[in-house]
């Protein structure tokens, strides 16, 4: 995230924002590159372990908020059997 320190103590600190370059790559996307939905791969994507609530999101949640109004989709690879399981 950019920070200095733990920065594993920032995915569940409630009062942590995203660093701005976050902020900016997804304003740029939206607005700048006019991508038409979101796609995002793998087990673990930078938007699911924004700062803040992980479970239970709302409309003003941070991931929620940089995605906006695009669509997201999240093709999460399956070769990981323990997390997919999970996944699923």
């Amino acid at each position: 995230f950019g920070y200095e320190g733990d920065p594993m103590r920032l995915l569940f600190a409630k009062s942590a924002s995203p660093h701005h370059g976050f902020a900016a790559f997804y304003t740029y996307l939206e607005y700048i590159f006019k991508a038409d939905c979101m796609l995002h791969f793998g087990t673990h994507g930078s938007l699911e372990f924004m700062p803040g609530k992980q479970v239970g999101m709302s409309g003003s949640c941070y991931p929620d908020r940089l995605i906006s109004v695009l669509p997201n989709l999240y093709y999460y690879a399956a070769n990981n059997t323990s997390e997919a399981t999970i996944a699923k």
